[in-house]
């Protein structure tokens, strides 16, 4: 057996972040979906405790990056969506003679080498589930399988509870950690605003100070917060009734 493989899905970077639309450009959201993608991928390339890591995409650039730090790729086949994608993945790698997967969003920027350890460190071979809830919404910000397709997944919203389901309804008990460097996955105005909210050395925190969505945005949150506790500071007047007479 080969140890743990990570992978990591991937759609087009001209297609990611749609949920952002309201407070970045086209272009914004195109290279945040990149350098995002870029510390996910440099942090599992570093970790010498994973026998492989691939990206599982149909886009051009991040191809690209993968090859150039030495990840494999896989060809997203377009059926089932996310689910589809990474089922493909987990079957290749079973194929392969790999004792796990690792699946990591490439959303989840302030992942570092020791969150990587620490997931290892707590997965129980041969047969195992490990997952990593997010913060908000209920989704799954990591998860670990052993072997690579002893369950289905469902990635999305609130799939953090079914994939609890699906372990224990496959006689296993799943592994739960709370992970800070995962709990938040960039998605919406606010998971940014989290982000942000504490300084990193990644890519992405010097992308978003560097280009000046940091600041819009931290102005633009300081804006709503000031007007928010105004309105409950003021009561609202009530009209006074005037009788003639």
């Amino acid at each position: 057996m080969q140890g743990i493989a990570a992978v990591i899905p991937v759609k087009s970077f001209s297609e990611a972040k749609q949920r952002l639309q309201t407070v970045l450009s086209f272009d914004e959201r195109r290279t945040l979906a990149r350098v995002m993608f870029e510390d996910v991928l440099n942090v599992l390339i570093r970790c010498d405790r994973l026998a492989a890591v691939t990206v599982i995409t149909n886009d051009v650039e991040a191809t690209g990056l993968a090859h150039s730090l030495g990840a494999t790729t896989m060809a997203d086949p377009l059926t089932g969506g996310l689910s589809g994608a990474i089922a493909a993945a987990a079957q290749s790698l079973r194929d392969q003679g790999m004792e796990g997967m690792m699946v990591v969003p490439s959303d989840v920027p302030a992942i570092d080498t020791a969150t990587v350890n620490r997931l290892l460190d707590a997965h129980a071979l041969p047969r195992a589930v490990t997952l990593v809830p997010a913060a908000r919404d209920g989704g799954t910000n990591a998860m670990l399988c052993s072997p690579p397709n002893v369950i289905p997944n469902c990635f999305g919203h609130n799939s953090f509870r079914a994939h609890c389901q699906l372990a224990t309804s496959s006689g296993i008990e799943p592994h739960i950690l709370s992970m800070p460097a995962l709990n938040y996955d960039i998605d919406r105005p606010l998971d940014l605003l989290s982000f942000l909210g504490h300084s990193n050395a990644t890519k992405t925190y010097a992308y978003l100070k560097r280009s000046g969505i940091a600041a819009r945005l931290l102005e633009s949150a300081a804006f709503l917060a000031a007007e928010t506790i105004l309105s409950r500071a003021v009561p609202e007047r009530v009209p006074t009734r005037i009788h003639k007479g």
